[in-house]
């Protein structure tokens, strides 16, 4: 493994340059004065002190810009990350009691121990090459979990805002309570604060993007708070914030018990981050037209959350708000958030006495903020009006989110997703296309009536089979006399799906109906071969494109001779007696031969028809030899028990007196000669004049039934070889 792999960072240090520095130190002096604040409001939302989430903005930060694959991701504390963190204090108990309700030096070995569990996953997900497993996650849960969040974090702050007294509950519907009954005792001072600090950031966030609008609307209420002395009315400030390096806080050995309950929760925190911060990372990428390896931010992330976990942080992972103005404030690298990580430590030493009069109501009011920015309208109703499980998806994730606990949540929301994915890939799409689709735009004119024309998009594998047989043989349209199966847009193939295909060109055969199949596919094509079905069908059944198989499907049709009540469909290949096989362009025994065009077989002085079956010996043995399909392994049953049931010497009602028939595939064969068949009858026009002497034919219903299931499919077994035939 090459040095840089190990520390992909060292690639933008060999080509950094005096103006790449510029730029990237310019940029971190715009977001880490954004930064901080923002930290300081979720580590409220988490139930903490916000100067656990200004140390998060420090070494964590750092790891997760040098470790990471994106160049402008911005790692630290997030809003859902914190209610999660919340979440889990408020329901994980340590010897009956809450962590909520501990100590704060006990809760926050908790907490620091939860950062831990979280990036030891994330890094193991990342060198497992595990960064993908996003993409399983759906936009729909997504969009779902951020609005229950947003709601979440805005009720949670509602208290805050009123300077409504008493701890702060966990769930949606508690947390509504506690504002009806306590709104009695709300605190004017802390509304107008809150109030205050909502018009200011607002004016002026429309100065520029790049403005502090967070950081100077809370400069403006502070001088406000301390002028006014706002402590002595009731409203709560956020203190004194220790301006040291942040301690070391390497967490105790836990028990079995303690590691099992904080197991979970850091899952879920780590599958949400992973989400965020690919989702992020991905979308960055695309902007600058980066590469983006999604394990290798994995890596980054989790190295960030272990460092948060011995060094008094929160955990966090990818911000958006910061990746964007870290984009729009001229950033070139990666080294500009690591920058924006090294100042964290000095706005503190500076701020520190600053922080000391900020009320907690005008966090609560940059949080309100945030909240209603994460809520996406348009993103909701695209997912209301897309599709019926993106609207199930959405509306059962989102209550998910206010009803249960938000690990629960996420859980939920993951399966929901698997559960969509394996849905989706299950029910293969199977359609039959109609005249004027574009697949069939430069399709041959002048093509028989009959010629049924399937398209399989998808997966075809096992959990797929019901569906695809449901939909081939539930069709309801006018019945087929050929298949085209297009095959084309199916990317996956497995053993089950093989089978399903065999098991269908089977039931076609036993009702007289041809099959061709429209292979493009490389791999798809290799496991046919590898299963034999190909063999089956031979190559003048096996077409590349949708065209090829249209000519071939009207050049065997245009031989197919109907009378009465069936269709005759000729199988060249048997010479006649005075002739060999050679003679007469017949297969290799055993084999199918191949479609032939009429013009060429008039221009070469054949007679030969178009195939559905060879005879396996040239002379008076193949009347009795196997042919191909007889060598199927599944079994081929004959689409007309009376035809099997018929003595083998019988004369077909309305056929020549030498055209008996023979057991044979799909819904029999017979040897005919057209020598001996009535002049009236080749008159008429009922068997085609390029019929050979001897052929060997398939003989079908003239219009066939609508493919109805395989349980109307069954027949009798073909006669065994040793039954007396008829021979010419």
């Amino acid at each position: 493994m090459r040095l840089t792999g190990i520390f992909p960072f060292l690639t933008t240090l060999k080509t950094y340059t005096p103006r790449d520095f510029r730029a990237d130190l310019m940029a971190a002096i715009t977001v880490t004065p954004m930064a901080v604040p923002q930290a300081m409001a979720y580590a409220i939302i988490a139930g903490v002190h916000p100067q656990y989430g200004i140390y998060a903005c420090m070494l964590p930060v750092i790891l997760a810009a040098l470790w990471g694959s994106s160049r402008f991701m911005a790692a630290g504390p997030t809003n859902a990350i914190s209610m999660v963190i919340f979440s889990t204090m408020a329901t994980v108990s340590v010897g009956g009691v809450h962590i909520l309700n501990l100590p704060e030096e006990v809760r926050m070995t908790y907490i620091f121990g939860l950062a831990l569990f979280c990036g030891l996953i994330q890094v193991g997900m990342g060198l497992a090459r595990l960064g993908d497993l996003a993409n399983f996650i759906s936009h729909s849960v997504m969009v779902a979990f951020t609005t229950g969040a947003a709601l979440l974090i805005g009720m949670g702050q509602v208290k805050t805002v009123l300077g409504i007294p008493g701890p702060k509950k966990a769930g949606f519907f508690h947390q509504i309570f506690d504002v009806l009954h306590g709104l009695p005792q709300a605190n004017y001072w802390c509304v107008g604060l809150a109030a205050l600090t909502i018009v200011l950031a607002i004016s002026f966030k429309r100065v520029s993007r790049r403005f502090p609008a967070s950081l100077a609307a809370l400069a403006v209420v502070t001088a406000i708070a301390w002028y006014f002395k706002v402590d002595q009315h009731g409203v709560r400030l956020v203190g004194i914030i220790p301006n040291v390096i942040p301690p070391l806080s390497v967490p105790p050995a836990f028990d079995l018990s303690a590691v099992r309950d904080l197991f979970m929760p850091a899952l879920a925190l780590a599958l949400l981050g992973t989400v965020e911060s690919l989702a992020i990372g991905k979308q960055l990428a695309s902007v600058r037209n980066d590469c983006f390896d999604g394990s290798q931010e994995l890596i980054g992330q989790g190295l960030a959350n272990m460092a948060a976990g011995v060094t008094s942080g929160i955990p966090g992972c990818g911000s958006f708000t910061r990746s964007a103005l870290m984009v729009t404030s001229g950033g070139r690298t990666r080294m500009g958030t690591v920058f924006s990580g090294v100042l964290a430590l000095p706005m503190l030493f500076v701020l520190a006495p600053f922080f000391a009069w900020l009320p907690l109501p005008a966090l609560g009011g940059i949080l309100l903020i945030i909240a209603a920015g994460m809520i996406d309208i348009e993103a909701i109703r695209l997912c209301l009006v897309a599709t019926r499980i993106d609207r199930i998806v959405l509306s059962m994730t989102f209550a998910s989110t206010l009803i249960f606990d938000l690990e629960k949540a996420i859980f939920i929301g993951v399966l929901l997703s698997l559960v969509l994915f394996i849905y989706k890939t299950a029910h293969p799409r199977v359609r039959r296309l109609r005249a004027n689709d574009p697949l069939l735009r430069d399709a041959p004119a002048g093509r028989p009536d009959g010629i049924a024309v399937y398209v399989i998009e998808g997966t075809l594998f096992f959990g797929a089979i019901h569906e695809l047989e449901r939909q081939l043989y539930e069709e309801d349209e006018e019945p087929a006399r050929l298949v085209v199966l297009h095959l084309t847009r199916v990317f996956w193939l497995d053993a089950s799906g093989a089978y399903a295909l065999s098991q269908f060109v089977e039931r076609c055969y036993a009702r007289s109906i041809p099959v061709i199949l429209v292979v493009g596919s490389r791999s798809v094509k290799r496991i046919l071969e590898r299963t034999g079905i190909l063999d089956h069908l031979s190559n003048g059944f096996v077409a590349e494109t949708t065209n090829d198989g249209l000519r071939q499907a009207a050049a065997l049709l245009s031989r197919v001779a109907c009378r009465d009540d069936e269709c005759v469909y000729p199988v060249p290949g048997l010479a006649a007696p005075a002739a060999s096989a050679a003679s007469t362009g017949a297969g290799a025994p055993g084999q199918l031969g191949t479609v032939s065009d009429p013009a060429e077989d008039a221009a070469a002085g054949s007679e030969a028809t178009p195939p559905l079956l060879e005879a396996t010996e040239a002379g008076a043995a193949a009347s009795t030899a196997p042919t191909q399909l007889d060598q199927m392994p599944l079994d081929i049953h004959d689409a007309d028990a009376a035809h099997a049931a018929q003595p083998p010497n019988s004369v077909e009602k309305g056929a020549s007196p030498d055209n008996a028939r023979i057991g044979a595939h799909g819904s029999g064969a017979a040897v005919s000669d057209s020598a001996a068949a009535p002049a009236d009858e080749a008159q008429a026009g009922t068997m085609p004049d390029h019929v050979a002497e001897a052929s060997i034919t398939i003989v079908g219903p003239r219009q066939p039934a609508a493919f109805s299931g395989p349980d109307e499919l069954r027949g009798t077994p073909a006669p065994q070889a040793d039954q007396p035939t008829p021979r010419k």
